[in-house]
């Protein structure tokens, strides 16, 4: 679990260099890539972090989010 730490009034949480390894986002040193990324909240105590590699797509066309919907819909039909 991350901690939330105050950064000049900002949040700010640090995403585990594991993850940043699968991802490929650090560098032949191992160091955090320079990249950037975008911030979207989802609702109340819900955010998404994505790295922009360009244009960044809504949220609806991400795929993580669609398979979260398309779950909650399956889950919705066979109770």
């Amino acid at each position: 679990m991350q901690k939330l730490q105050n950064r000049d009034g900002s949040g700010v949480v640090t995403i585990p260099k594991y993850d940043l390894e699968r991802d490929g986002l650090v560098d032949e040193n191992g160091e955090p890539d320079d990249v950037h990324l975008t911030v979207d909240r989802l609702d109340e105590r819900a955010y998404v972090v994505r790295v922009c590699d360009g244009d960044i797509p809504e949220l609806h066309e991400c795929e993580a989010i669609q398979r979260v919907a398309a779950e909650r819909l399956l889950d919705e039909h066979t109770d």
